[in-house]
């Protein structure tokens, strides 16, 4: 016959207690249930770098890029006028909207911010570049144009010929193509509304 000892019956129960809420603690540590009341992350989505909007970003590339293609696809059309200081007028005037608009690109393009991924940053880099020479180039090309003098016919029209070629020859920023080294904003960037409108009219412009 076993015989009973209060002390043991004591141990044995304060041993279970013990591993019942050792056991508890450590269960209570592993799930997944918080109290209260669910809630979004309060943190702001970063405006650049890492973690931000693709789109957004592209957008804002291919807008800076626009300040200059815009103007420079709105060439005007003086075919039908014989009118030499009308038609000096009105390409001076030309040319200067398109130097403005490359200067206010470059400037754009200085404030788009660190892209989502690092080809971006090399992308924005090359557009501003090349818009910085596109700014200098057309400064030059109207200074040629402000020189002309419209009482020489023939030196005049032969220097208008050298500007349109000049014009013609110029090669514009392509920020949608430096972009195809970086998928994941190149993706974006076909999601993106102003570089939809620069692939318009990129693709409306006359070869």
């Amino acid at each position: 016959m076993t015989r009973w000892s209060w002390r043991g019956s004591v141990q044995i129960r304060m041993l279970a207690t013990a591993t019942f809420v050792v056991t508890a603690l450590l269960t209570a540590g592993c799930t997944t249930t918080v109290g209260g009341t669910p809630a979004a992350d309060t943190e702001p989505v970063p405006s650049e770098g890492p973690g931000s909007d693709p789109v957004a970003w592209a957008d804002r590339v291919c807008e800076a890029a626009l300040s200059f293609a815009v103007p420079a696809t709105s060439a005007p059309d003086f075919s039908r006028t014989s009118d030499l200081p009308a038609i000096q007028r009105a390409v001076s005037s030309y040319l200067g909207t398109v130097v403005t608009g490359a200067r206010q690109g470059k400037a754009q393009l200085a404030e788009v911010g660190s892209a989502p991924e690092p080809g971006g940053d090399e992308a924005a880099r090359r557009a501003q570049d090349a818009l910085g020479a596109l700014e200098e180039d057309f400064g030059g090309v109207k200074a040629t144009v402000d020189g002309m003098n419209p009482n020489d016919p023939a030196a005049f029209m032969t220097t208008l010929a050298q500007v349109e070629s000049k014009v013609a020859a110029v090669d514009p920023p392509n920020p949608l193509g430096d972009l195809t080294t970086a998928p994941r904003l190149y993706r974006a960037a076909e999601r993106s509304p102003q570089c939809q409108r620069l692939s318009a009219l990129a693709a409306d412009t006359p070869r």
